[in-house]
């Protein structure tokens, strides 16, 4: 009688399965189910529990112009530009957890005629994220990491040789945001997802020469070259890749992060890309960037890029 209750237990359960759409989401119930009935019949089935499947994707750019342009004021501007840009994915999902990795890389210079080269974009980001599945919305840890590769420079007058210098600022971990928090987070279309930080610890450094000096008596630490300063507070994060069609495709990382209700105390960087796919490695993208950093200044710093070419992406 005990065996035949169990035997109808698993499948109720295992009908239940067949409905439920995904592995990411199957439900403990159904695993035990699938591992009493392969235990009590003949049939082979495979261990759900050990039931996972990764996807990853890449996408690589290198693209070049110039421009030539004459203002209202009979000015001539002409100028060379050089971006690179990286996005890497690696996704786990299974049957008790998953996790969402990403690493994204953009350097980018301009020069203009008869003047140096000048770094016009640079930023490494990390987003690294663990979450329990069976869910929708279900508990996450997260780590993210952003930098920049190589130092900023402003002009300086030089009272010594009368002249106005190029000063090298910052570098590699100068300035940089490290954010460690655990939350929930929400998944849907599949591979997209938007992560809730209740509880956020993020350290962060900002080179003296640009720190705002409001805040540079809130540091914790002072280093020769950099403020260095830690915050608790709330972050939310958005990893969304879909695709419309065949031939468009919306890409959009951002992030968020506050301790407070004034201007002082958020922080915010957004990425949204949308892609055009005309034919095979030739794309049209729109990439617009948003950042807002009080240490730095009160001002949000805006940048909106079209360009076309050809760009290379590997998914499997």
């Amino acid at each position: 009688m005990k065996k035949s209750a169990r035997r109808m237990q698993a499948g109720l359960a295992l009908f239940f399965l067949v409905l439920t759409p995904g592995v990411a989401q199957l439900h403990e119930d159904a695993v035990v189910a699938c591992d009493t009935l392969q235990a009590e019949s003949d049939i082979s089935i495979a261990p759900v529990r050990d039931s996972a499947f990764i996807t990853s994707s890449l996408y690589g750019s290198l693209s070049a112009s110039y421009a030539s342009s004459s203002n209202w004021n009979g000015q001539d501007l002409r100028n060379f530009a050089l971006v690179g840009n990286v996005l890497y994915s690696h996704n786990l999902f299974a049957a008790t957890h998953s996790h969402s990795h990403q690493f994204m890389a953009d350097l980018g210079y301009l020069k203009f005629v008869d003047s140096t080269w000048e770094k016009s974009i640079d930023n490494l980001q990390v987003n690294l994220l663990w979450n329990s599945t069976g869910r929708r919305f279900n508990s996450s840890y997260t780590v993210a990491f952003g930098t920049q590769f190589l130092p900023a420079s402003f002009p300086e007058y030089d009272l010594e040789q009368d002249k106005i210098l190029d000063r090298s600022v910052g570098g590699f971990l100068n300035p940089f945001n490290l954010q460690m928090g655990y939350g929930g987070v929400y998944r849907f279309w599949g591979r997209s997802s938007i992560n809730f930080a209740f509880a956020t610890v993020q350290f962060s450094s900002s080179p003296k020469e640009f720190t705002a000096p409001a805040f540079t008596d809130a540091n914790v630490v002072e280093g020769k070259r950099a403020f260095y300063f830690m915050n608790y507070g709330f972050s939310i994060a958005t990893a969304i890749n879909k695709d419309f069609g065949e031939h468009v495709q919306w890409v959009n990382n951002s992030r968020f992060f506050g301790n407070g209700l004034d201007r002082d105390h958020v922080n915010l960087q957004l990425s949204n890309m949308v892609i055009v796919k005309l034919w095979k490695y030739l794309q049209l993208r729109f990439d617009t960037r948003l950042a807002y950093n009080p240490l730095l200044n009160y001002k949000m710093q805006f940048r909106q890029e079209a360009l076309i070419g050809f760009f290379y992406e590997r998914n499997k």
